[in-house]
């Protein structure tokens, strides 16, 4: 209120008023009337203040006395500015004492008098206008409140949020929400002030009116009313709202299973306007809106956990994917079986684990080949699939897949069910029925062949005649039945042999069943590799071999390629590291280091190979400086020393690593005047004049792998450095060692001494060419 404090002020200190405003008479009138209130006007209330000053501020400037200021133009804001309350009245008997008490005031007013009449009446008509506007606001606001507090917050804080908000805008004292518990106890949800209510529990009867009639009720006399709750009299209630919180049309509650109603007191005669009950209706209804979404929610959750629990204590594993690929969901016993966590899980993921647990199963070509005929179709029903793993325990779980249509997005549910002791129990009683029936007849043979189809099987005597086959066994070697049945084994499979058939069959009388490999021949001569699993059998006294026969070509052929890609990277790696360092690495050493005191390095570097690289193209420059590495690198296998890197047009290899051997500096400088005569040979074959400039160097060095990546077998150590200078040092066509490997060589060579020279980073030294062996 400062700011209106300053009006006035202002207007009192301009020396044409005659008459001081009453500052204090206006200020109570201001506060009693409420300025947050939407009956005062808040939106309006600076703009209409502001016109009204400034219409009274222009007035008493044109004239000499305050009285002549008063014009339909400030009876008109102050109408329309001041609610019907006592302030305001007093106010508006304010102006009509001055037009009482000052004759030209009268005579002034007297003559506007019916401009006066006009300004009052379209003021009332102003006011009702802009407090329906005011209050719409104030609905809008609270609904909006209610909207971002319903997103974020449960329903006991939204409830709280509309009765501070319904407090404030109805200018109440007190805002209750009770809930009814039964016939004859009603139980408060929330209050405000928290100490509205003496105790926690009432009675219904408080809205049981507005609950029966579902529509809001107020009291402007609450303690007159008959049956008035003694509880809120005992407050001090004089006014009384109840605004019913029960779902329209008889729908469910919508805070829960029981109704309830919000309770607005005044400890003072209030009369509600229509506004505000207005106001109270739009509010309601959002509150129901929201309250009944929470329940909604409550009730979607309860389910969902119902359901999931249901789900979660069936043995089999769920999965539902939506036919989005956006979301899934799997229980525990699906968790389990897939590796993956319980609940909800991205559709790549399921996707991902259900293709890893496929590529296990004995069958895994069969299943995809079954799952692209499924898959074709939208729609298929899949049923008592089953995968069957062999390792590390045997485990088959039979599926089932059903499309699923949820409020119109599709899906899929499957169901994963182990079935292994079923599937054990099948099997057992197969072959134990089998045993039974097998020497009985053919059909009962026939019958357990039928059983076992997947596979070729025979039924073989003990003098290796064949004495039935299955329609597999027909298929696999082109024979017809009858072909086979005329057979012993020795004709489809040329290791059994009736020489070495009787030792065969006391191995499977001794053991009882084995498996083995073997070749068998096809009619048209067609040889091809199958796994023979061979069972033995008595019944009625005679002793049978059952024989399941496997194919097993696409095996071969897959081991082959292993075994190949195997060699391939063997002969990489030895291509790469030297032998003994390459089998350490494959048993996962790390840190390969290892110190070796007697080792001669060798540097070579081509001379004129820059020069030569600017008159020829890169690809033929590398062509020729292949040709001349080949050679170097046939050189080291022939003299057997190891070759450590190249480095542009310059060569690395040394001797006496990693195996340590005592002719190590002779074998390298054979390789040394070897490798002049190839460049020598090199430049009479394409008519170049390169020559090449070599250092060697004798002493102690570590060798070996470090880092993780990009292996390669190093040296390190002074002796490596000193080689290094000895080449950088060196004369072209010249072979410059140091005094270490002329001492190692001894007399099998012949040096040139060139005397004491200064290498860089080692100082003065003497060094020798070898010219040639002796």
């Amino acid at each position: 209120m400062d700011w209106l404090e300053k009006c006035f002020n202002y207007f009192n200190e301009i020396p044409k008023f005659s008459l001081k405003l009453p500052k204090k008479s206006l200020f109570l009138i201001f506060k009693s009337s409420g300025l947050r209130h939407p009956e005062s006007l808040p939106t309006f209330r600076l703009p209409l203040l502001l016109l009204f000053v400034g219409s009274l501020a222009l007035d008493c400037w044109q004239e000499t006395a305050v009285i002549y200021a008063i014009d339909e133009t400030i009876v008109f804001m102050l109408c329309v500015l001041l609610p019907p309350s006592g302030a305001s009245l007093g106010m508006l008997g304010f102006l009509t004492g001055v037009t009482v008490w000052f004759p030209a005031a009268r005579d002034l007013l007297l003559d506007s008098w019916m401009t006066q009449s006009i300004a009052v009446a379209l003021s009332i008509l102003a006011r009702r206008f802009l407090l329906r506007v005011e209050w719409q606001l104030a609905s809008q606001n609270v609904l909006a409140a209610l909207t971002r507090s319903g997103d974020t917050e449960g329903a006991d804080t939204v409830i709280a949020t509309t009765l501070t908000m319904l407090r404030k805008y109805a200018n109440a004292d007190a805002a209750i929400a009770l809930r009814q518990l039964d016939d004859v106890t009603a139980e408060a949800l929330a209050c405000v002030p928290a100490k509205a209510l003496p105790t926690q529990f009432t009675s219904p009867k408080i809205f049981a009116e507005a609950l029966g009639s579902n529509r809001c009720i107020y009291y402007w006399d609450y303690p007159a009313t008959p049956g008035a709750n003694r509880t809120l009299l005992s407050t001090g209630a004089k006014s009384l709202a109840v605004l019913p919180l029960s779902a329209p049309a008889g729908d469910e509650v919508v805070r829960g299973p029981k109704p309830g109603a919000i309770v607005l007191v005044w400890y003072h005669r209030y009369r509600v306007s229509a506004y505000f009950q207005n106001f109270a209706v739009s509010v309601l209804g959002g509150l129901s809106t929201i309250l009944r979404f929470h329940y909604t929610t409550f009730r979607l959750e309860k389910l969902q956990t119902r359901y999931s629990a249901i789900l979660q204590t069936i043995p089999q594993g769920v999965v539902f994917v939506d036919a989005s690929g956006e979301q899934g969901w799997i229980n525990s016993v699906a968790a389990q079986q897939l590796s993956l966590t319980e609940g909800a899980q991205e559709a790549t993921a399921i996707a991902d684990a259900m293709a890893k647990l496929r590529s296990k199963a004995q069958n895994p070509q069969e299943i995809a080949a079954k799952a692209a005929a499924f898959f074709s179709k939208p729609d298929a029903k899949i049923r008592d699939w089953e995968w069957v793993f062999p390792e590390p325990e045997c485990q088959v779980l039979n599926l089932s897949s059903t499309p699923t249509l949820v409020r119109d997005v599709p899906g899929r549910l499957w169901l994963l069910d182990d079935i292994t002791d079923r599937y054990l129990n099948r099997l057992a009683l197969v072959d134990r029925t089998a045993q039974l029936e097998a020497a009985n007849n053919a059909l009962q043979l026939t019958q357990f062949s039928v059983d076992r189809a997947g596979d070729a099987i025979f039924w073989i005597g003990s003098d290796a005649q064949i004495l039935y086959v299955n329609d597999a066994a027909c298929f696999s070697l082109g024979y017809s039945r009858s072909e086979l049945l005329s057979m012993n084994v020795s004709k489809i499979d040329a290791n059994f042999t009736l020489t070495v058939w009787p030792l065969h069959w006391e191995t499977i009388r001794e053991c009882d069943s084995i498996t083995l490999e073997s070749e068998h021949c096809t009619k048209h001569g067609k040889l091809f590799p199958v796994e023979v699993k061979v069972n033995y059998l008595e019944f009625n006294g005679s002793e049978y071999h059952c024989a399941f026969v496997r194919d097993i070509s696409d095996r071969k052929q897959v081991e082959a390629a292993i075994r190949a890609e195997q060699e391939k990277s063997e002969k990489l790696l030895l291509n790469i590291l030297p032998q003994s360092i390459a089998k350490r690495l494959k048993q996962r050493e790390t840190n390969i280091a290892e110190g070796f005191a007697n080792v001669t390095i060798l540097f070579a570097d081509i001379v004129g190979f820059t020069q030569l690289s600017s008159q020829i193209s890169p690809k033929e420059l590398v062509y020729l400086l292949n040709e001349i590495f080949s050679e170097f690198d046939r050189m080291t296998d022939l003299y057997h020393l190891e070759k450590i890197k190249t480095i542009g047009d310059a060569y690395m290899v040394a001797g006496g690593i990693p195996l340590p051997r005592s002719d190590g500096a002779e074998a390298v400088a054979e390789m040394a005047i070897g490798m002049q005569q190839a460049i020598g040979l090199f430049n009479i074959t394409h008519g170049h004049s390169l020559s090449i400039r070599i250092g060697i160097n004798t002493g102690a060095v570590v060798a070996g792998v470090i880092g993780t990546k990009k292996f390669i077998y190093d040296l390190w150590g002074d002796a490596v450095n000193t080689a290094s200078r000895m080449e950088s040092h060196g004369i072209p066509g010249c072979i410059h060692v140091t005094e270490a490997t002329r001492k190692l060589l001894g007399d099998k060579y012949i040096f040139q001494d060139r005397g004491v020279i200064s290498i860089k980073g080692k100082g003065k030294m003497r060094t020798y060419l070898l010219i040639h062996n002796n």
